[in-house]
């Protein structure tokens, strides 16, 4: 990473605006497709079905009631009020936004590599761009939430850096003190509260500061530890919220979450080689990838956290010789995913401990390793291969983005390439019930069930699906078979009552319908 960039990159080094637009088009023409695409999972509760989207008071509602949507992230919904005021629930807007916030962070990752002197700055903002694995951040207009944090916490970081070395480029091996403007430690401050009010994933940022300057200056100044001390507060604070909402509001909490330190420490290191993995080779990329089986008594699952600490500690050992730079950048890495690894409650480890979202940010010290090895092994080459390399990105993202096309697109891919991903069978099954494809919806409710058997929806959709076709006897196993998994559930009764008035079996029908009632007094169904 520390050698002399080739002289393509150069040029765009010195030409901000050549550098700039030529990653607008290449970032644009990539993500063209997603202008055909609408709203998919999810978006429903950050949109469609929002509430507070319509009026100032349901504006003032997303501020100040931390409860009021799954996560805490008001300047997400924000956007989205604002968006909405203007072109209403049209999903063209949302998405040409979402690659917008995506172009320009990539931009602005540009000038901050830069900034820090990283040779080849353009083509690792470049591949950042176009990587595959970002088309979820992208494509998927929930996920908003990335690429508005990413915009605030790279905007945060170069503010904060352009204030402690006012008009350098790259570190001074000194520590600068003269024409420091406070306004820009404020600025940064700013940006990174708003990072946090969008993504808490970004509570990162202050520690990956104190890695950039132990890597350029090796040591951390008083001074520094100083001024981060307000950064790493705040930080905290909004992590201890989004851990506290993600159990109480989102749901994170029981068996599906019931895992020991050793568990999470081998999913932790499981996650950081497939996302390396994914970074490397994006074959295949899935909505929802497979939940690994974890158990702490194998012990070659060991090896996946054994030998991303080796790799670690070999990188330390030879940063002599090497230079410090791959350390940093797997050390950024590592660090900026730690939230999502696993050590933490979240609720898409119900489905996979894997997501492409959660990489983001992190993806960028891989990538800079990526570059500097291209950089390295193709030194007469370098133009060719890079140019071969981001047509081949774009080339992937461009058949990616029709995925995140619409539900049953995204859920069809999904089961196509991870047959197991029970949710996507289910949702597939709800989408054929809207559809009046009774026999399709069954067949993948019957699946979902297949592979995950105490999920209640599953047995109780199914049971439905079969009473409409007057199955009452079927539809009424599936109905016990709801309550053995969730005996709470008020709608299961109702309907289990109707399944037993066809069969002439009016007592029993009492019977549920009243227990119906016991649990939700005036069901105004159950009473009827």
């Amino acid at each position: 990473m520390e050698k002399i960039p080739p002289s393509f990159f150069k040029t765009l080094r010195g030409s901000w605006i050549a550098g700039a637009g030529l990653l607008i088009v290449l970032l644009l023409t990539a993500y063209s497709p997603v202008l055909q695409n609408g709203f998919i999972w999810d978006d429903s509760r950050y949109l469609t079905d929002n509430p507070f989207l319509t009026d100032f008071d349901g504006l003032k509602c997303l501020w100040l009631d931390v409860r009021s949507r799954p996560q805490y992230y008001p300047l997400v919904f924000t956007s989205f009020w604002m968006e909405y005021q203007f072109w209403g629930l049209d999903p063209l807007g949302y998405h040409v936004d979402n690659v917008l916030l995506h172009t320009i962070n990539a931009i602005i990752l540009w000038r901050v590599l830069i900034f820090l002197g990283i040779p080849a700055a353009w083509l690792v903002s470049a591949i950042f761009a176009l990587h595959p694995v970002h088309v979820e951040s992208v494509a998927w207009i929930t996920e908003r939430k990335n690429v508005l944090s990413g915009f605030f916490y790279l905007l945060s970081l170069f503010t904060f850096l352009r204030f402690y070395f006012p008009g350098q480029l790259v570190f001074p091996s000194e520590n600068p003190i003269k024409n420091r403007s406070s306004v820009l430690y404020g600025v940064s401050l700013f940006f990174f509260v708003c990072a946090l009010l969008s993504k808490t994933v970004t509570c990162t940022l202050p520690a990956v500061i104190f890695l950039l300057f132990w890597w350029k200056q090796n040591h951390i100044h008083l001074k520094i530890v100083q001024l981060m001390a307000p950064f790493f507060v705040i930080g905290l604070g909004f992590a201890t919220l989004t851990r506290w909402l993600e159990k109480v509001n989102v749901g994170a909490l029981g068996s599906e979450w019931d895992f020991s330190f050793w568990d999470r420490f081998l999913i932790a290191g499981q996650a950081l080689w497939f996302y390396i993995g994914k970074l490397i080779w994006p074959f295949p990329i899935i909505f929802t990838y497979p939940r690994w089986n974890i158990d702490d008594s194998v012990w070659w699952q060991y090896l996946y956290p054994a030998t991303f600490l080796l790799l670690i500690l070999i990188l330390w050992a030879l940063r002599n010789k090497i230079g410090r730079g791959p350390l940093t950048a797997i050390l950024f890495f590592s660090g900026s995913l730690f939230p999502a690894l696993g050590f933490f409650n979240i609720y898409p480890m119900r489905f996979s401990f894997v997501a492409d979202h959660f990489q983001y940010l992190a993806s960028i010290g891989i990538l800079l390793v990526i570059v500097g090895g291209i950089t390295r092994l193709t030194k007469k080459g370098a133009l060719a291969s890079s140019i071969l390399l981001l047509l081949f990105l774009g080339y992937l993202t461009w058949e990616q983005v029709p995925v995140y096309k619409n539900v049953f697109t995204l859920w069809s891919d999904t089961v196509q390439k991870n047959p197991n991903a029970w949710m996507a069978h289910y949702n597939l099954g709800n989408l054929f019930i809207a559809e009046q494809k009774t026999e399709e919806a069954i067949a993948q409710y019957r699946e979902a069930i297949r592979i995950k058997p105490d999920f209640p929806l599953a047995p109780y959709n199914l049971g439905n699906a079969l009473l409409s076709q007057e199955k009452t006897r079927e539809a009424i196993i599936q109905y016990q078979t709801t309550t053995r998994i969730k005996p709470d559930f008020v709608d299961v009764y109702n309907n289990w009552g109707i399944a037993l008035l066809k069969e002439g079996k009016n007592k029993e029908a009492i019977t549920r319908s009243r227990k119906a009632l016991e649990l939700k007094p005036g069901y105004a169904d159950a009473q009827n």
